[in-house]
């Protein structure tokens, strides 16, 4: 099995070679304020990264609130204010869907993270209630 990355501008394509076949699918990526990375863990920090790994941001991370499924909201601090808040689910490996904000204070970056996880963790859990209805 081989993997790499194929990169276009702000738009990252993962590719998994297996058995003679080819599998791919969007990796990390940036479109507006959206933001699509992967969690990685080291040192008790959390960071994002592209798919292949590389980091991207690594910055002062809180976990704002940790769901029962082992999912979470984060808030990245940036300089000048900023943030990026999202989902991710898990600490290492997993898939992030967050957002850039500029013009937040701390206080409602931790509500808009909290925001945001709760859309995705009830889009998480219909795509895994039409999975379960498939079989």
């Amino acid at each position: 099995m081989n993997t790499y990355c194929i990169r276009s501008g702000q738009v990252e394509i993962g590719v998994i070679q297996h058995e003679g076949r080819e599998y791919s699918a969007f990796g990390a990526s940036v479109s507006g304020r959206n933001i699509t990375a992967y969690t990685r863990q080291e040192r008790n920090e959390i960071s994002l990264t592209t798919w292949c790994g590389k980091i991207t941001v690594s910055t002062r991370c809180e976990i704002v609130e940790q769901y029962w499924s082992g999912s979470m909201a984060l808030m990245f601090r940036l300089s000048k204010g900023r943030f990026i808040v999202g989902y991710a689910l898990g600490e290492n490996g997993m898939l992030f869907r967050g957002e850039l904000l500029t013009d937040a204070d701390e206080t409602e970056a931790k509500l808009m993270a909290r925001m945001i996880s709760d859309n995705f963790s009830d889009l998480d859990a219909e795509d895994d209630e039409n999975f379960q209805q498939d079989d």
